[in-house]
């Protein structure tokens, strides 16, 4: 099964796929936040084949909502009347800074963020089994 992971921004959203079997998280690519976005979304779903999301619900350290908790809420339910798959959420704490850390600041950032995102996800499966 593939699952498409999301880090929603509000000027970008990183987006990251797994491998057929939902074993491992790889970048995929980065678009922008406009009035395209759930439309570009859907063609990606429909063209890999999407069967779960993990969207990235970001919280601080101390536990408490970002500026940026709210507008991610809000995307789910918009994305969530455009596409009948489940949507997931993934409680993250600055995914885009520790894909930072690790790789430096690239072009693609968003999306490594994106794949952070979706291999925590992949690792509580893991645990479970």
């Amino acid at each position: 099964m593939r699952i498409l992971g999301i880090d929603y921004g509000v000027k970008r959203v990183g987006l990251a796929l797994s491998d057929e079997n939902s074993k491992m998280a790889f970048p995929y690519g980065v678009l922008k936040n406009n009035a395209k976005i759930l439309d570009d979304l859907k063609k990606i779903i429909k063209k890999e084949k999407i069967k779960l999301i993990i969207l990235g619900l970001p919280f601080g350290l101390d536990g408490r909502e970002t500026h940026n908790t709210k507008p991610t809420e809000e995307f789910k339910k918009k994305l969530e009347k455009e596409i009948s798959i489940p949507i997931i959420f993934e409680k993250e704490f600055y995914t885009t800074k520790e894909a930072e850390r690790v790789q430096g600041k690239i072009k693609h950032i968003d999306a490594s963020a994106a794949a952070l995102i979706l291999k925590h996800y992949l690792d509580k499966l893991k645990i479970k089994i």
